[in-house]
């Protein structure tokens, strides 16, 4: 819970939203149950136990490898969710010159082939990058990844410019160690 949820409201227009709120809830609540109130609490509780067994063995089995190399397993989430932001990768030309310019790697016949094809051959290769070059791509995806409104105008600004990809991400992971 935050912190701002726990403070007491302190004018009466608070008070007022913070009790109309709260009716609310209660009405949404008072309608789930009506709604539900066929489900067994025995039912409801085998559901429960089961998800968390199933949720214990995935976390047993991830727990259990530990990859030899983090940046390596960083860039398998990462590149996906930066490949698929349409501001900063809106064709797969734009995806192609980035792998390219950045990890020195060819995608052949890329306008011919899906956006997922495309991510999924650049995340294969991730295992042969040197780590220099993995350290500098993992710092700068990690700024585009998580990226606010100012860095992806920084980033559009830069290939507006026609900077090398290259360019671009020297320049985030600079920002970010700096």
């Amino acid at each position: 819970m935050s912190e701002k949820s726990l403070k007491e409201p302190h004018t009466a227009a608070e008070r007022n939203r913070e009790t109309m709120k709260t009716r609310r809830f209660l009405e949404e609540l008072a309608w789930l149950f009506k709604t539900y109130s066929s489900l067994e609490p025995s039912f409801i509780a085998k559901v429960l136990t089961s998800s968390v067994s199933e949720n214990a063995t995935a976390t047993y089995a991830v727990g259990k490898y530990a990859s030899a190399n983090p940046n390596k397993q960083f860039l398998v989430g990462a590149l996906p969710k930066v490949f698929m932001d349409e501001m900063l990768f809106p064709t797969n030309e734009h995806i192609a010159q980035f792998a390219e310019s950045v990890m020195e790697l060819q995608i052949p016949r890329y306008s011919k082939k899906s956006k997922y094809e495309i991510i999924g051959h650049i995340v294969c290769e991730t295992d042969a990058l040197n780590d220099q070059k993995l350290e500098k791509l993992v710092s700068a995806l990690g700024s585009l990844a998580d990226a606010d409104d100012r860095t992806k105008r920084f980033v559009r600004d830069r290939i507006a410019h026609n900077f090398e990809w290259n360019a671009i991400i020297q320049e985030l992971a600079l920002n970010d160690n700096g």
